[in-house]
């Protein structure tokens, strides 16, 4: 029975429930994918510094023991420990493979299946510090096809440098 002057109302929630629907999953698409990108970054950061903590301990000998006059490392309050560069690379490629196959994600996965393979894009030595940038694609959780988002690369910088006093 209707009263007149009401209107009907049956079935107006049904788009504000679908509306907020679509906003909801648009919300948990966004905040899950770029926490996936966050986690596979610094777990990439992780790798890289424990590969290159290692490298950096690479000494050159003939400079450290004998002090080879090299004025850019011998000099200042702050030595710097001279670095063997090409021991040094060589060590970060093993190390940072060998941390790469034994490393899980939070998941208990291996590291490089949801993510590509680790690409070296710079190794840079002097000397008296390591440089290295590294590039990894990441795939991620939820896919948009339609828009061509199925994966992030990650580029980062990671850099150290040996000192004491």
């Amino acid at each position: 029975m209707k009263v007149r002057g009401q209107l009907e109302e049956t079935g107006s929630i049904s788009p504000l429930i679908m509306g907020y629907f679509v906003i909801a999953m648009s919300f948990i698409f966004l905040v899950s994918n770029l926490a996936s990108v966050y986690i596979a970054r610094r777990d990439l950061i992780n790798l890289t510094e424990g590969a290159l903590s290692r490298a950096v301990q690479e000494l050159d000998e003939i400079a450290y023991y004998y002090q080879v006059p090299i004025p850019d490392i011998f000099t200042g309050s702050h030595r710097e420990v001279p670095i063997n560069c090409s021991d040094a690379g060589k060590t970060f490629s093993q190390e940072l493979a060998l941390l790469a196959s034994t490393h899980l994600d939070l998941y208990g996965q291996r590291f490089n299946q949801a993510s590509g393979d680790i690409a070296l894009k710079a190794f840079v030595c002097d000397g008296k510090s390591l440089s290295v940038t590294l590039q990894q694609v990441h795939q991620l959780p939820f896919k948009l096809r339609v828009f061509g988002i199925t994966e992030f690369t990650n580029e980062i910088e990671v850099s150290m440098q040996t000192i004491y006093q």
